[in-house]
């Protein structure tokens, strides 16, 4: 009876101990977007297996062993210690539904895969418990203790386990929804415009949906949607019947991808913000990345509309490989080929950015709050786009003035009585120079760098940081690593630069670099603080399991 007792406690411990566990690691098997080779991956590169349930069930283990002398109620009496202990360690951890920059989204999906997980181990639990006692464990009981250990350490499997019993249901589901999403399109085929790129592209559906919205009704979708799943999602429950023309956000992680959400939403013209090496890690190569992007220009009828960003190789060569009746190339920088659309004379303050664009033999004044080369870039292909589409170049350069710079993506924003430039959504080599070169010029007290790197550049990806860096060293005063991802490129940059050791600083994640910036007795007269990436909870420090 005793010994039934002892595996009773140790059984729903363990389980009880699975409940926030399972949560946690969840959480990042969502932000790998329940891609289970990719979660793996992330498990055995950051170590992340259990220490504490397995330092509280090897230490009952040790105390059944050696400090009970054999004696069943102390047994017991070490079970219900241990069991308390391993429960409330578990629940003291943080709830990934409410702390951390990208927070548990319990979702159908999510809600199912663990619900499943959960039951899953419980039953693995019992059932391997009972069987460890069927096969003659009997009254030892610290050998159950160390079965828990693996059961803790299994943790992970089974939420990968559940995902792929799900699948073939969530498979049926999402064709079900992305089958309804083509219907509407099909009833009411909006004029079809697909925005992809390296880098750029959200900024520029963004800006290009808001330019078109002020002349007539327009459907894009929100933030940085870009797959299948999330623009079937935005379709069936946001598309109105009024809105004649559809911008579609077209991400890509591998070669194939484009051109399935091109046969999902058939673009009638195409804009390319850029072919980089975003994402190198990924595609395995530039190459790769060429052909990925190519799937969009491919997808375009012959009678089609292509605009192109003249100022990246890439994006050229795409549009001189494939031409359509109106292939249309637009920049910043004329002296580096044809451009059908330039923007010049660029100025500017803490207010925004004065400009001049250059279209059909016509120049346009105006003004924009962006800031730095690529949301100019961005703006002018969106410019180019929409003229291109018969809208009036007056109209065009009115609805830019009225834009308003998109949260996190180089928008200045008063802090006490200096700035932060917030530029942390992402980062690519050009957008963390061209944000650097916006830092040197805007007024003010000490220029600031807080960054953890950039990533995904796969074998690039150490000297890309240590480039920037170098620059980052003639023009900061004060520059803050954060995390361990870039570490070492990054300091090694800014040394070599020429910034002085005691102007750098490390900080292990986002939150406490920016309490030592904001706090009263760190912050100095008019900092300008430029944040360049916030990596996610999968690439900062984190805390242990």
């Amino acid at each position: 009876m005793l010994t039934l007792i002892c595996l009773t406690i140790i059984s729903a411990a363990t389980i009880l101990f699975f409940t926030r566990r399972g949560l946690r690691y969840l959480r990042y098997f969502q932000q790998e977007e329940y891609n289970s080779t990719r979660f793996k991956d992330w498990l055995l590169e950051k170590r992340n297996f259990d220490t504490k349930g397995t330092a509280i069930a090897l230490t009952a283990a040790a105390l059944s062993r050696f400090g009970s002398g054999g004696d069943m109620g102390i047994c017991v009496a070490i079970c219900l210690v241990g069991a308390a202990v391993l429960v409330f360690v578990g629940f003291q951890e943080e709830d990934p539904r409410q702390v951390g920059k990208i927070k548990l989204k319990m979702t159908d999906r999510a809600t199912a895969i663990y619900n499943l997980a959960l039951g899953l181990y419980a039953i693995a639990t019992i059932l391997i418990i009972a069987g460890t006692y069927f096969l003659g464990a009997g009254e030892s009981i610290y050998i159950y203790w160390l079965v828990t250990v693996g059961l803790i350490q299994s943790a992970p499997i089974w939420i990968v386990i559940a995902n792929a019993i799900l699948w073939p249901q969530e498979l049926k589901k999402q064709q079900a929804f992305l089958q309804e999403a083509k219907d509407i399109l099909a009833d009411y085929q909006p004029y079809t415009i697909g925005i992809t790129g390296s880098y750029g592209k959200t900024s520029t559906k963004a800006i290009l949906g808001s330019i078109l919205e002020a002349i007539e009704p327009t459907f894009w979708t929100p933030g940085s949607i870009n797959t299948e799943m999330g623009i079937t999602r935005q379709i069936r429950e946001n598309f109105k019947p009024q809105q004649q023309i559809a911008i579609i956000e077209m991400g890509a992680y591998q070669i194939g991808s484009i051109a399935r959400l091109c046969r999902f939403t058939p673009p009638n013209a195409g804009l390319v913000t850029a072919v980089g090496v975003m994402h190198l890690e990924r595609f395995g190569g530039a190459e790769n990345i060429y052909t990925a992007k190519c799937e969009l220009a491919q997808a375009i009828p012959p009678d089609g509309l292509l605009v192109c960003n003249g100022d990246n190789p890439g994006a050229r060569k795409m549009a001189t490989e494939h031409p359509k009746a109106t292939t249309l190339l637009y920049g910043l920088e004329p002296e580096l080929g044809h451009l059908d659309c330039w923007m010049s004379d660029i100025k500017a303050s803490m207010d925004g950015t004065t400009f001049m664009i250059h279209w059909q033999g016509t120049a346009y004044p105006g003004f924009t709050k962006l800031l730095g080369a690529p949301m100019l870039s961005n703006l002018v292909g969106s410019f180019t786009m929409a003229c291109a589409l018969g809208k009036d170049p007056d109209y065009v350069i009115a609805a830019i003035h009225n834009l308003e710079p998109a949260n996190s993506r180089l928008n200045l924003r008063k802090n006490g009585d200096g700035f932060i430039l917030d530029d942390s959504y992402n980062s690519n080599p050009i957008g963390f120079a061209s944000a650097l070169e916006v830092l040197e010029v805007l007024e003010g007290g000490r220029k600031i760098l807080m960054t953890p790197g950039m990533v995904e550049l796969g074998e690039i990806q150490a000297a890309e940081n240590r480039q920037v860096a170098l620059k980052a060293a003639s023009i900061c005063d004060l520059a803050i690593v954060v995390g361990d991802t870039n570490k070492e490129a990054l300091k090694a940059g800014l040394i070599e630069g020429g910034l002085a050791p005691d102007k750098l600083m490390e900080f292990p994640n986002r939150d406490a670099a920016l309490a030592y910036l904001t706090s009263p007795e760190h912050r100095q007269a008019k900092d300008m603080i430029l944040i360049e990436n916030d990596l996610p909870d999968l690439y900062e420090a984190i805390s242990r399991f």
